[in-house]
């Protein structure tokens, strides 16, 4: 039954962030849309994510947001560290990201909230 509840709170919180591009990643009671900009995300060229979160006030908690990426197949990450910026609303920026690898990579958007630690994920491949 727990099961059920969780998965309809996650349906219910829908990110505001819509349009061309957009992904949603979910888990139970949290959802996070991202969109790259540019599109599609370019080889071995910075890039930034537009995000919308739901699911918790980051802005109220003190929690934060970070985002990471990985290849799972290489088992090794990025060469740089993404910087999160608040733009208000639940919206926020990550810029300074770099695939600089074509293939499969895994997309993590970690929020920190009361000591907790919630992962989202989602693979992206980039040619």
């Amino acid at each position: 039954m727990a099961l059920i509840a969780g998965a309809a709170a996650a349906r219910a919180c829908e990110p505001a962030l819509s349009g061309e591009g957009v992904r949603v990643m979910r888990t139970a009671g949290h959802a996070v849309a991202w969109r790259a900009d540019p599109q599609p995300i370019p080889l071995a060229a910075p890039f930034a994510l537009e995000l919308a979160a739901c699911g918790v006030d980051l802005s109220d908690s003190g929690a934060t947001i970070l985002v990471d990426a990985d290849m799972p197949a290489h088992r090794h990450g990025m060469n740089y560290r993404a910087s999160v910026t608040t733009l208000g609303g639940g919206r926020y920026r990550a810029e300074g990201l770099l695939f600089h690898m074509p293939g499969d990579w895994r997309l993590t958007v970690e929020l920190r909230i009361a000591g907790k630690v919630v992962r989202l994920t989602d693979h992206v491949v980039v040619e």
